[in-house]
């Protein structure tokens, strides 16, 4: 089997991965099982994103999102009441205009993607990692707005200390 092949087929298996994550996201009636196909949902880009070269990428979405960012929300979960009542909130009017809209954006993206010209890809260079890449990048071309995002990071954790000590 090729090669290409192969790549076109993961890259196509994950991403249809990610959007069967996506919607068993917005259609499951548990808030837990909607966590579990977040997790799905994030794990299948950052595949995709392995496919695509961008190790780099790939790794800061595992750790982040898959990671922090999902264990963050599986704890408010978990700390949250189990009988909540919610309300309903749309009446069967609204849910029709609701999907009636969603189906005309829908077909106008896909009108727009069908139409649309696409430039033939060039394949990714071998020699160039997009971890070196980045980081020179960082360090070079986007020093201070990096310092800046650092010194931004490092006044939030003193503020979450000084309210926390208060409370």
């Amino acid at each position: 089997m090729p090669v290409d092949f192969l790549v076109a087929g993961g890259f196509y298996t994950f991403g249809l991965a990610s959007i069967i994550g996506a919607i068993g996201l917005i259609v499951a009636r548990n808030v837990f099982h909607s966590a579990l196909f977040l997790v799905v949902t994030l794990a299948s880009v950052a595949a995709v994103f392995v496919i695509l070269g961008a190790d780099f990428l790939a790794a800061v979405q595992v750790l982040v999102y898959v990671g922090a960012v999902m264990i963050l929300i599986l704890f408010g979960l978990m700390l949250t009441p189990v009988n909540l009542e919610v309300p309903h909130l749309a009446s069967a009017g609204q849910a029709v205009s609701g999907v009636l809209v969603a189906g005309a954006v829908f077909i106008v993206t896909t009108a727009t993607l069908v139409s649309v010209q696409w430039p033939k890809v060039v394949g990714i260079p071998s020699d160039a990692p997009t971890t070196e890449q980045i980081g020179e990048s960082l360090f070079t071309t986007y020093a201070l707005p990096f310092e800046i995002a650092s010194v931004l990071l490092l006044v939030a954790m003193i503020g979450a200390l000084v309210i926390a000590r208060e409370g």
